[in-house]
C-alpha cells in the first residue's frame, strides 16, 4: 500500500507539472500571436468610423490635503479605466485554459486621459509602469494609482466653519468625441476604501459627464465633484475661545483702580496678544484681497478695540492725576452727572483733602476771591471725571464685544 501511494503521488505531481507547463506554453503562444503585429501607437478599432468607448471610474482612498494658501486640493485615489481593444481578443476555444492575461501598460495602446488644472504632468496618471488585465473578449482594465492635485478655489469667508467644493476633471488630451467617448459607470465616486480626514468631512460627492465644444468637434469630460466641510473643533478651542477670552479681559481693564498703576501695562499686554493671534490666523489664509475671513476681520476689530482701550485708559489716568488747580470743563461736568458718579461729599476724609487743595489753589492765585472756595468744595473734580470716562468706556466695550461676537456667529453660521 505504501508503494502504491507513493506512485500515485508521483503521478499526480507529474500530471500537474505537465499541465502547468502546457498552460505556460499556451500563454506564451498567445502573447506571441497577439503582439506579433501589434502597434501601441494605433488606436485599436475595427471600424474607424466608430469611436472607442472608455469607462472611467474613481475610487477615493483619502483626502490628502487642502492647501488654502496655494488654493489646491490633493486626494489619494486610484482610477479604474476600461476600454475594448479590438486587437487583443482571442478565440477561447483555441486557448480554453486562458481567460485573462496581464501585460505591461507600455506594451499596449493606452487612452491619453488627462487631469485638468493639475500641478503634475497632464497625461501622467501613473499607468506607465503599471500592468493591465486583458480578457479574451478584448476588454482591457488598468488601475492607475496616484496622489492627484488640482487647483481649487478655497472660500475662506466662513472660516473655520467653511465648506469647499472642488472637482477633478478628466478628459482625453488628444482625441475628440468622434474618436474617443468617455463614460462612467458611477453616479458617485467609490468610497469602500475611504479613510476619513482629521480636518475635513466629506459631505457629498457626485459624478458628472459633460461634452464641451472646441473647434469643429466636442470633447468628453468626466467630472468628480467633492464637497468638504472643515472640522472646526480644533480652531474653536485653540483660536476662537482664547481670542474671545482675551477680548473680555480688555473690558475688565476699565474696572482696575487708577491707583494700581498697572492699567496701561495690562491693556498693552492684551493688545500684543491679540496681534499675535491675528498673525497666527492670517498665516494660514491665502494672500488674496478677493475674500477675507470673517474671523480675521473679527480679530482685527478686536485689535482695534484694544488700541482704543489703551487710548482711553491713558486719557482717564491723565484726568485722574490732573492738576487740581485747573477747572473741570463744563462738558466733563455734564458727563459726570450723566454717569451718576458719586460726589466728594460722600467721602468725608477725602473731602478734607480736597478742601485743603482748593484753599491752596485760592491762596496761590491772587485773582481768585474767597467766593471760589464755596464753588470748588463739593463740586466736580478731575478724579470724578476720570471715573466717568471709565464708566462710559466700560459700557461701550461691553456693547462693542457683544455686537462683534454676534455678527461673527451670524456670518459664519448662516
Amino acid at each position: 500500500m505504501g508503494k502504491r501511494s507513493a506512485v500515485y503521488f508521483l503521478l499526480t505531481v507529474f500530471h500537474y507539472c505537465v499541465q502547468i507547463k502546457c498552460l505556460n506554453l499556451q500563454e506564451l503562444n498567445l502573447h506571441k500571436e497577439l503582439f506579433k503585429n501589434y502597434n501601441s501607437n494605433v488606436m485599436p478599432q475595427d471600424n474607424k468610423t466608430e469611436p472607442i468607448e472608455v469607462t472611467l471610474d474613481l475610487i477615493l482612498m483619502a483626502i490628502d490635503e487642502v492647501d488654502e494658501k496655494r488654493q489646491t486640493i490633493s486626494i489619494k485615489a486610484f482610477l479604474e479605466i476600461q476600454w475594448q481593444d479590438a486587437f487583443l481578443s482571442w478565440n477561447s476555444s483555441k486557448y480554453p485554459e486562458i481567460s485573462r492575461i496581464s501585460v505591461k501598460n507600455s506594451d499596449i495602446w493606452i487612452p491619453d486621459v488627462a487631469l485638468q488644472d493639475t500641478f503634475d504632468k497632464l497625461t501622467d496618471l501613473g499607468q506607465v509602469d503599471g500592468k493591465a488585465n486583458v480578457e479574451n473578449n478584448g476588454l482591457v482594465t488598468i488601475w492607475p494609482y496616484n496622489i492627484y492635485t488640482v487647483s481649487c478655489k478655497v472660500s475662506i469667508g466662513k472660516f473655520p466653519f467653511d465648506r469647499q467644493s472642488c472637482q477633478f476633471d478628466f478628459q482625453s488630451w488628444s482625441h475628440s468625441r468622434s474618436d474617443l467617448v468617455l463614460k462612467s459607470k458611477q453616479k458617485k465616486p467609490g468610497l469602500k476604501v475611504y479613510k476619513e480626514s482629521g480636518e475635513w468631512d466629506l459631505v457629498s460627492t457626485k459624478v458628472e459627464l459633460q461634452s464641451r465644444p472646441y473647434g469643429n468637434d466636442s470633447w468628453d469630460h468626466v467630472l468628480f465633484h467633492f464637497e468638504l466641510k472643515r472640522k472646526s473643533l480644533y480652531h474653536v478651542l485653540n483660536v476662537f475661545v482664547p481670542v474671545l477670552c482675551i477680548s473680555v479681559l480688555s473690558i475688565i481693564s476699565f474696572l482696575l483702580p487708577s491707583e494700581s498703576g498697572e492699567r496701561v501695562t495690562f491693556s498693552i499686554s492684551i493688545f500684543l496678544t491679540l496681534a499675535v493671534f491675528l498673525t497666527t490666523v492670517n498665516s494660514s489664509m491665502p494672500e488674496s484681497s478677493d475674500e477675507v475671513a470673517s474671523f480675521s476681520v473679527y480679530v482685527g476689530l478686536q485689535l482695534f478695540g484694544s488700541a482704543l482701550t489703551i487710548i482711553f485708559t491713558i486719557i482717564s489716568l491723565n484726568f485722574y492725576h490732573h492738576d487740581k488747580c485747573v477747572h473741570v470743563p463744563q462738558l466733563l461736568k455734564m458727563l459726570v452727572k450723566a454717569c451718576c458718579v458719586q460726589k466728594k461729599e460722600d467721602f468725608p476724609v477725602r473731602q478734607d483733602i480736597e478742601n485743603e487743595n482748593a484753599l491752596k489753589c485760592i491762596n496761590d492765585t491772587a485773582a481768585q476771591d474767597t467766593s471760589m472756595l464755596g464753588r470748588e468744595i463739593g463740586d466736580v473734580t478731575w478724579e470724578m471725571a476720570s471715573k466717568a470716562i471709565d464708566k462710559v468706556c466700560l459700557y461701550s466695550a461691553i456693547c462693542w464685544h457683544v455686537i462683534l461676537t454676534a455678527s461673527l456667529l451670524i456670518s459664519v453660521v448662516s
